[in-house]
């Protein structure tokens, strides 16, 4: 068996020379040389994903790190029962083939819930926050779908008493927003990756056409907030409404992140919605949220640092204190930016490719540990305007971010759907 170091050689080999038929880059495109380019990176990536993901288990520790730990789940072992999916629509239904059970989230969410308090609405405590328990709601709800009996109606119970949660008992701008936090109304852009995709997916769940308008309205609220004015290419900020004032709000890459690869499974939901007339209604909605999402993955690769290939901390800033590049907002804009392609190629001229390709290497080949599986530099997720970035020294919590953790996994995984994408069009352009 190859060392770490001697796996890692290979690796970046793989990915940089065009013998082994790597990813090129062609006029701003990413090209495969064979069908089998996905396979050959991803086998090679595997011992170090791995490790990327036991560190992600045991450092995540919060609603909102749990809540995409579910999505890591279930976008890289059980991708037939994700959004993502090509082969079941949704709602999840024995006519599309068989419902694996994901014991891996089961087992996950069974160790989460252990503690909870039973009389609350929400699935689990957010610390105040609205949005982040809603981040489990759709894990919850495939449990419920790849379950039966009692066990299958607490899981259920679990997604109705969220919604309800969110619908009755948030607070809500006049137009319409929720708010992010449980005690007044405050706006932040993480928010459409927690509450967005879990009411879309009870929409599509229960062929609720309100609902799936409600959760298209949030992206299309909180883009009208939260947007800076500033830019030619929409960036957004993290700024609050409430009680809580920040004189200075900058555009903060990570939470751009959120926001970006949110309305990507908001979209991706919309788009395997069984239903046809429901989906035909979401159609301008998902046209809407492709748009949405690329003003910020164009807009954030416009700063993207020529020597590291990754992003900084904080965009369109001087800030020298808080500028420095980062991995977590690097990989999970990255993330957005292959489903965004996935889902509609039409982006693939439009969307920085070489950029973007360039940063994807650079995370799994330069800044993830093999040995260890740490991620870094990233930025203290419990501290955004902390000076220093996380040195991932260790794969422990205070010198790893679990966000950062999952989004180079989510990564991985939009990469692979991506690649395999170019697979099946390079053959059928070999078959005509």
């Amino acid at each position: 068996m190859s060392s770490p170091d001697d796996q890692f050689s290979k690796v970046e080999n793989l990915e940089r020379g065009p013998k082994m038929g790597s990813p090129q880059i062609e006029n701003g495109d990413s090209q495969l040389e064979s069908s089998n380019t996905a396979r050959e990176v991803s086998t090679f990536f595997e011992p170090t994903i791995k490790l990327v993901y036991e560190t992600l288990n045991r450092v995540a520790n919060h609603s909102w790190e749990w809540g995409t730990q579910t999505q890591v789940i279930l976008e890289g072992f059980y991708p037939s029962l994700s959004v993502y999916s090509t082969n079941h629509m949704l709602p999840l239904s024995t006519q599309d083939g068989r419902l694996s059970s994901p014991n891996t989230l089961l087992k996950l969410l069974d160790r989460i819930l252990a503690n909870r308090n039973k009389t609350a609405l929400p699935i689990i405590d957010g610390d105040g926050a609205a949005g982040d328990p809603a981040s489990l709601g759709v894990a919850v709800m495939i449990a419920a779908a790849t379950t039966s009996g009692s066990i299958s109606k607490n899981y259920q119970m679990l997604a109705d008493n969220q919604m309800k949660w969110l619908l009755n008992y948030v607070p809500r701008s006049p137009r319409g927003a929720l708010s992010h936090r449980n005690s007044e109304l405050q706006f932040w852009s993480d928010f459409i990756y927690m509450a967005p995709p879990f009411i879309a997916y009870y929409g599509a769940w229960s062929s609720n056409a309100t609902l799936l308008r409600f959760a298209y309205d949030q992206a299309r609220l909180y883009r009208g907030t939260l947007q800076d004015p500033n830019h030619k290419l929409w960036i957004w900020n993290h700024i609050l409404k409430g009680a809580l004032k920040i004189d200075y709000t900058p555009v903060f890459i990570t939470r751009n992140g959120w926001a970006a690869a949110g309305m990507m499974r908001i979209y991706a939901t919309f788009h395997n919605i069984r239903n046809k007339e429901l989906r035909k209604q979401t159609q301008v909605w998902r046209e809407n949220l492709a748009h949405w999402a690329a003003e910020i993955i164009i807009g954030a690769y416009e700063f993207q640092d020529p020597e590291t290939g990754l992003l900084p901390n904080y965009l369109a800033s001087n800030d020298t204190k808080h500028n420095y590049t980062e991995c977590s907002g690097t990989a999970i804009i990255a993330s957005a930016a292959y489903r965004l392609i996935s889902l509609n190629s039409s982006y693939t001229s439009i969307l920085p490719m070489s950029q973007i390709e360039k940063a994807r290497v650079a995370l799994l080949t330069k800044y993830t540990n093999p040995r260890t599986g740490a991620v870094a530099p990233v930025v203290d997720p419990l501290d955004w305007n902390s000076p220093k970035a996380f040195n991932g020294s260790k794969p422990e919590t205070g010198f790893v971010s679990p966000e950062g953790q999952a989004f180079v996994l989510l990564l991985h995984e939009s990469w692979k759907a991506y690649a395999q994408l170019l697979n099946t069009n390079t053959k059928n352009e070999d078959q005509q």
